[in-house]
Parts: C-alpha cells; structure tokens; sequence
C-alpha cells in the first residue's frame, strides 16, 4: 500500500522570495500538487522525494521527506552548489548503492535517524520541518523557511 506525505510550506520572512525549482523522488514515488500543497505519494516504505528551492537573493535549500523502515524521515541540506549540488544528485545519496543510490554517508546516516522534526540555520537564515500528522500511511508536514 502506498503512502502519501503532504508537504505545506511556509516562509516567515520577506527579505527572500523561495520558489520550487525541482521535484525527485529516489523511486516509485509521484509529486503532485493539492490547494498549494506538495503531495509525494510513495509505493511503499524504503523511497523519498525532494523539493528543491531558490530564492531570488541566490539562497537555496533542498528538504527531503520519505519513509524508512515504516517511520518518517526528512533532511535538510543548504547552500547548495548549483552545478553540482541538484535534487537528481543529492535524492539518491541518502540510499546504499545496493539500493540503487549513490550512498554518502552523512545523508544515509540522516535516513537511519527517522527525524520527525529537524531544523538547521545557514547564513543567519533557519530552515526547520515538522510531521503534524502521522495516520497509518497518510502524513502531513510543515516545512518552514524562517
């Protein structure tokens, strides 16, 4: 049975503008959109999806929300490197390369952890996510950009 993590998303502060720029899923999985939330739909546990966002000052930040060994996980990642620093890149590095990823070590470590809540600060700027529901296979989360 699949499950669902609905994404809504915040920014508290107006001195940036963050728009999504790309959408991954690492596999089986789906990004669509319902009233101005982002929706994953994943096939099962084991998989998770990234948004990536950029700001009109050049921040940018990627959240990556899935499900690992049935619970809830997420990371987030800041001052990315455009060339080289994507969601097609990073998305995999949380997985073993048996899996299929590309497995870096700080990001699967982060995927062990199930963290229902996270946040890091970056350049005086915080970045945080937060599961508000979690009902058998059907989450909700809050990313906000402080």
């Amino acid at each position: 049975m699949s499950y669902t993590i609905k994404v809504h998303i915040y920014q508290e502060n107006t001195n940036a503008f963050f728009h999504i720029v790309e959408k991954t899923v690492f596999r089986n999985g789906t990004w669509g959109e319902t009233n101005g939330a982002q929706i994953l739909t994943m096939g099962g546990s084991g998989t998770a999806g990234s948004l990536r966002f950029l700001a009109n000052t050049g921040e940018s930040c990627i959240v990556t929300l899935g499900v690992h060994n049935y619970k809830p996980w997420g990371d987030i990642v800041t001052k990315l490197d455009p060339g080289s620093q994507t969601g097609v890149v990073i998305t995999p590095e949380y997985y073993e390369t048996e899996w299929g990823g590309t497995q870096k070590k700080e990001r699967v470590d982060m995927r062990w952890k199930t963290l229902s809540h996270y946040d890091v600060t970056r350049d005086g700027r915080k970045y945080s996510f937060k599961y508000t529901e979690i009902k058998d296979k059907h989450l909700e989360v809050n990313f906000i950009i402080h």
